[in-house]
């Protein structure tokens, strides 16, 4: 028989944010700018759409649904998309983001050990890349 550790497994809403909070400090380190006006200060973690859908809210890829954006941009785009949608449309194309826009629109579902995993991949990256970028200067 398995012996148990003790330790519970993490609630669904607890992997949500979890994954919430690695990719923010992933897109930021990454990015390190607001995509929109260049600043390096107050960094959020920008949606091109909503972070509702799951399909992707957790898109890190560098054509994907996240970028970095400082918080007044961030909050601009609720009411203005322009100006972010544009800057997406310039440098990566209007058929990318169609494409991201048709994956947005889609159904993805998560199991726990599926968000756990994606969890555990995001995390090694953004390790990887705290640790690249910490003997740059």
């Amino acid at each position: 028989m398995a012996k148990k550790t003790g330790r519970k497994k993490p609630s669904r809403k607890t992997l949500v944010k979890k994954l919430d909070k690695i990719v923010s400090l992933y897109i930021r380190l990454r990015d390190e700018v607001c995509v929109v006006c260049g600043t390096n200060e107050k960094l959020t973690n920008g949606h091109l759409f909503s972070r509702y859908s799951y399909s992707t809210r957790w898109d890190i890829s560098e054509d994907g649904n996240c970028h970095t954006q400082c918080w007044g941009c961030n909050y601009r785009h609720e009411y203005d998309p322009y100006p972010y949608t544009n800057w997406f449309i310039e440098k990566f194309g209007k058929e990318r983001w169609d494409e991201v826009h048709r994956n947005f629109k889609g159904s993805k579902r998560y199991s726990n050990s599926q968000l756990q995993e994606l969890y555990d991949e995001i995390k090694e990256l953004h390790d990887q890349l705290y640790e690249s970028k910490k003997y740059q200067f």
